[in-house]
């Protein structure tokens, strides 16, 4: 695939990974964290060079890379991250999924939190509110005064995938 075709997947919110060409991604700190060490990435913006803004989930920073030494996970590939909040309010990444194939428009954040409490957001902001039964391992919905909307639903759906692994 040429450059052009590539920079054309490669929008705000793709989900991408280092290109077989890329050893690694300088850290903030300057150290040279290797490309399977970094994780999936989520692309936050472009910079007015053409370079991407890319936030590297498992590493936990952002870096700036030329479009040809990323590649896309997919044009359906969506990112959900799964957190796991304690009573101190520590935060530690568990694990993250790449999903595709199954209808997401977003990318997703989610927090386990204690009381069987998950908190889902979307990456634009907006955040749903779930409660987990812990003996059948089901999320419990709110009483929805009409049927759930198709966002409704991706968060009930990124909820649920955070309770397997």
């Amino acid at each position: 695939m040429d450059i052009q075709s590539t920079r054309q997947l490669l929008n705000k919110g793709s989900v991408v990974a280092c290109a077989g060409i890329l050893h690694g991604v300088q850290s903030p700190e300057g150290d040279l964290i290797p490309c399977e060490r970094l994780g999936p990435g989520i692309i936050e913006g472009s910079a007015s060079d053409g370079r991407m803004l890319i936030r590297w989930t498992t590493a936990g920073f952002s870096s700036l890379l030329e479009p040809g030494d990323i590649r896309t996970l997919g044009l359906d590939a969506r990112l959900v991250v799964i957190h796991k909040c304690d009573k101190d309010g520590q935060i530690k990444l568990l694990r993250h999924k790449v999903v595709t194939g199954v209808g997401f428009s977003h990318n997703w954040t989610v927090e386990l939190r204690p009381g069987n409490v998950i908190r889902v957001q979307r990456w634009d902001g907006h955040a749903w509110t779930f409660t987990k039964n812990p003996i059948f391992m089901r999320i419990t919905t709110p009483a929805w005064s009409a049927p759930p909307d198709d966002d409704d639903a991706e968060a009930l759906t990124a909820a649920e995938l955070s309770l397997f692994k």
